[in-house]
């Protein structure tokens, strides 16, 4: 039972933790709360409270429960006023908030009426916000031409800042635009800004957008003008995009040249520019020896961002490059970088490392050289490599001292080292749980997983490297293992990894999957409705959600494989829930046949016997139409009588209600009601309905018929007299008969 009070005192506490507390217990449970108007209070109080970290959470769970807030118009209107927070966290969750609940907002034209409002709002910094909301929005404007003529107007805004949130909706919004060619021709007049970085943005979108652009030659004009422009920022930007770009470009000897030519630019961001811009495109260019010559120059150039960049270039393409011999080499020599900033190095080294793992041709001196980076003196070098490590786990030669490697790492005295020793353990053994051939051992590596990632979580390292792992696989053994105690569990569980997925687009597919697979877990369960609920009106299903869940992680796959494999190897064990309930209701259907043959609900319980042997697991409309088809065989079926009014209550209510499993289980218990049903004996239509009152008629009419003879023996009238005695009788209890058997 949900203690609503005691969240609302927690609310009301002069102590911000318990405030933070009511908030987390909000997000959890709002959709279950019975006073959603005084949660919504709560809430909407703390979004205005005096302690940023607090408004911050507020804001980012109003949009986790929009869905649930009785006043949507008045949650978007606090939205709209805290993205000029003075504490910017809350700003940028507020502008992170508007864009994802605006499919909820109940009045969306007075919604765009106030973003139109805010474009020529004096704070340049709402103005810039602004922009950067109709971007992301500007698909479900169904006023685009309205929206648009505000970015247009805002591309010459006077501010900086506001003229580079522009570019960013450009970037974002531009398949939708309609006046594409003014779009492009504001996109190219802010190249030519005389501000730099507006320049560089301006490179960045043609980049991004450049096989959309009508104009490829204009564009690219500005492009290859870019590169040689006084701005350092503004030449690396801009051959990045012609690294981009390059299989679309009109110019590739020229855009070829470009490349080459900045990988020997004076300043340094430049060069690192150009050894990216190589990696997007060495699969294009016309020499590839002298492409690979240039990155194994930057790979021992004297500034260490440039080396950095083009080990993790040389690594991206590593099976493509000539002479793997040699950047193998070069990639080895980079783990014993001592020169000033190195800990950068050792950073980009070991993510570079793991990218080209699969394809190094010495792959336990590279296990070796990242072992060894494992603990060194400089922190996120170390933990990228011990992350590294639990990757380049499934390529190694050697596991077992690959698992003892790690294993001596737990043991490490430094908590970030035990921390990421552990994580590392356990993305071994979800590997392992996506490998295996039998449930027993599935259920056992994934808890193996488990157990590592807790213990990920419980040294005094600040930063938890599980804290998306730990409550997602938990979700996931929950689902597929615990079943009827998973509700609060899954929610929970679910909650805490949706705050760790952060900017991670592999993640939130991640997360996306299980929470369809925890839908699916709520029909199979009947489990009342909570936070994840997709709040559609029609009937939901399984099966739908299985499906959406399975689409997901197709496109989920590439990125993260054994996590994905993870997931799969568990679908056949939830699968079979479903199958089970319907067995269920069949194998109890044969028995109450059973039991009633001989007595009056034979014929119900043999009609309903035969209707469920039908079903089995299918599409979501054969599943509906199976339970409609069964209820109206009971409706015809059952008696409408006293004795059997709360059971057809009971059918009735069935199809109300939108939870698919809900209705089995229903079913279910109705079926085993059927031996007890009040059946009256089966008459025969009119025929019955008439001999009834034909009987009390004639019984009626004898009686005033001897009872006048008594009184008047001589009487002529007696025998008439009783005859339209017995029509009167035999009429009003004919209609009395019919009215009860209909």
């Amino acid at each position: 039972m949900i203690d609503q009070e005691r969240i609302h005192a927690q609310c009301l506490s002069e102590d911000p933790d318990e405030r933070i507390k009511a908030l987390k217990q909000f997000e959890i449970k709002f959709s279950s709360l019975s006073d959603k108007q005084q949660a919504w209070n709560d809430l909407h109080r703390l979004t205005n409270d005096e302690i940023g970290y607090v408004r911050e959470e507020a804001v980012y769970v109003l949009s986790s429960v929009f869905s649930d807030i009785p006043d949507k118009q008045k949650a978007y209107s606090d939205l709209i006023k805290l993205i000029s927070d003075q504490y910017n966290e809350v700003g940028y969750k507020a502008v992170d908030a508007l864009c994802s609940v605006f499919s909820h907002v109940p009045d969306k034209q007075q919604a765009w009426n106030d973003l139109h409002r805010l474009t020529t709002n004096e704070n340049y910094s709402l103005r810039y916000w602004t922009a950067n909301i109709i971007g992301s929005l500007f698909s479900q404007s169904q006023d685009k031409q309205h929206a648009w003529e505000d970015l247009h107007r805002l591309a010459d805004d006077k501010e900086n800042l506001v003229r580079v949130g522009v570019i960013f909706a450009i970037d974002s919004a531009y398949s939708h635009i309609q006046d594409k060619q003014q779009a492009w021709e504001d996109l190219h007049r802010l190249t030519n800004d005389p501000y730099p970085d507006i320049r560089w943005f301006a490179a960045d979108a043609i980049g991004s957008l450049f096989s959309q652009l009508s104009d490829k030659q204009q564009a690219w004009d500005d492009l290859h003008k870019l590169t040689n422009d006084q701005s350092s920022d503004v030449r690396h930007h801009a051959i990045c995009s012609i690294g981009s770009a390059f299989p679309n470009l009109p110019d590739k000897e020229q855009a070829w040249s470009d490349l080459h030519k900045l990988t020997i630019d004076e300043d340094n961001w430049p060069r690192s520019g150009a050894a990216s811009g190589i990696s997007f495109s060495f699969s294009q260019l016309p020499d590839k020896e002298q492409a690979w010559k240039d990155l194994h120059k930057l790979i021992n150039d004297t500034n260490y961002n440039v080396r950095g960049d083009a080990a993790k270039a040389i690594a991206s393409i590593f099976f493509q490059i000539p002479d793997k011999q040699q950047a193998w080499k070069d990639l080895h020599k980079l783990t014993y970088d001592d020169s000033e900033y190195c800990e950068y190095i050792k950073f980009d080294i070991a993510s570079a490392l793991g990218v080209a793992f699969p394809n190094l041709p010495d792959k336990q001196q590279a296990w070796n050289d990242l072992y060894r980076l494992s603990v060194d003196e400089f922190c996120e070098a170390r933990q990228k490599a011990i992350e590294v490590l639990g990757s380049a786990f499934i390529q190694v030669p050697n596991k077992d001292k690959a698992l003892n490697d790690l294993y001596e790492l737990t043991r490490h005295p430094e908590d970030d080292i035990r921390a990421y020793a552990n994580y590392s353990l356990g993305k071994i053994h979800i590997f392992k749980a996506s490998r295996a051939e039998n449930e027993g051992d599935y259920k056992r590596e994934l808890e193996n997983a488990i157990a590592f990632f807790e213990k990920a979580g419980q040294t005094n390292w600040y930063e938890n490297p599980a804290q998306f792992c730990l409550p997602f696989y938990r979700s996931c053994h929950t689902i597929i293992f615990k079943k009827q105690e998973a509700k609060e569990e899954v929610d929970k569980y679910l909650v805490e990894a949706k705050h760790a997925i952060q900017n991670s687009k592999s993640k939130q597919l991640l997360f996306e999957a299980v929470e369809s697979l925890a839908e699916a877990l709520k029909e199979v369960l009947g489990l009342e409705n909570m936070s994840l609920e997709t709040k559609k009106e029609e009937i939901n299903s399984y099966i739908k959600y299985f499906n959406h869940a399975e689409e997901l992680m197709k496109n989920n796959e590439e990125r993260v494989p054994f996590a994905i494999g993870t997931i799969r190897k568990g679908l056949p064990i939830l699968d079979r829930n479903l199958k089970k309930l319907i067995e269920e209701i069949q194998e109890k259907a044969k028995s109450k046949y059973r039991q009633s043959k001989g007595t009056a609900t034979e014929e119900i319980a043999y009609l309903v016997c035969r209707e469920v042997q039908k079903w089995e697991v299918g599409n979501q409309e054969r599943m509906t139409q199976n339970i409609e088809d069964l209820i109206l065989i009971l409706k015809a079926k059952v008696p409408n009588n006293d004795e059997n009014k709360s059971l057809l209550d009971k059918i009735e209510k069935i199809r109300e209600e939108k939870n698919l499993t809900t209705q089995y289980e229903s079913i279910k218990t109705i079926v085993g009601s059927l031996p007890i049903i009040q059946v009256v004996p089966k008459n025969n239509g009119l025929i019955d309905s008439i001999n009834a009152p034909a009987t009390i008629a004639a019984f009626g009419g004898f009686l005033i018929l001897e009872t006048l003879n008594i009184i008047y023996p001589s009487g002529n009238f007696s025998h008439l007299t009783s005859l339209y005695f017995a029509i009167a009788i035999f009429s009003i209890t004919f209609i009395i008969q019919r009215k009860r058997n209909n």
